[in-house]
């Protein structure tokens, strides 16, 4: 009986350690193989940075929900040839939302872009993670440059939407390099405040797969 028992521990610490390897490596590690939830179509119509999503301005798109919490949804659209970058995001908020693009544990190393709308006025920064929770400041105030080329947004039915445009390889080291084809492990986050200071109350992550 008493090497039963110290069996079926033994078996018991081990599922632990297991589940528990699980969890880390879950929130750690950012898949790099195309989300399955991606939809495509063909591009028809000039990109614009004005806010609106029009159909045929984008190739790809999908929509990432929060796992657990609150279940709130972030939608990312984008388009690229060798040279730049297009993206809009969108989330049913007032506050600010934001992209990251491939983190190495959680937030950290992670090439964030956000943005948000007030009062009309639109702003967008091009940041960096330098911790696996933040801070996340703008490239500049690391020694960096601002390589947002255009951006535009606007709020609608209570939707923050952000539009943006990058190149590829910007040359700048607070900024990943990408390549056509490839898949980019991405995190998202939005916050119901305006501040970059106040926390996100809802992040998730996906992948990215460029044409």
């Amino acid at each position: 009986m008493f090497i039963e028992t110290i069996a079926s521990n033994s078996k018991i610490k081990l599922l632990l350690i297991l589940i528990l390897a699980g969890i880390v490596i879950s929130g750690c590690v950012q898949p790099r193989t195309a989300s399955k939830n991606v939809t495509e179509q063909k591009v028809t119509k000039t990109w614009t940075p004005d806010g609106i999503i029009s159909d045929g301005e984008y190739s790809r798109n999908m929509t990432m929900t929060e796992v657990g919490g609150s279940g709130r949804s972030f939608e990312v659209y984008w388009k690229n040839d060798a040279q730049d970058l297009y993206i809009a995001m969108k989330a049913k908020t007032l506050g600010w939302i934001a992209v990251g693009f491939e983190p190495t544990d959680w937030m950290k190393d992670a090439d964030i872009v956000l943005g948000y709308v007030h009062d009309g006025n639109v702003t967008v920064q091009d940041q960096y993670s330098t911790g696996n929770y933040g801070p996340h400041v703008p490239d500049t105030e690391l020694g960096g440059t601002n390589d947002i080329l255009e951006y535009g947004g606007r709020v609608e039915n209570g939707y923050t939407i952000i539009e943006f445009k990058r190149m590829m390889d910007t040359g700048d080291k607070y900024d990943k390099a990408f390549v056509p084809g490839q898949a980019v492990p991405m995190i998202w986050s939005l916050s119901d405040s305006n501040s970059t200071e106040v926390k996100h109350v809802a992040d998730g992550k996906g992948v990215m797969n460029l044409e």
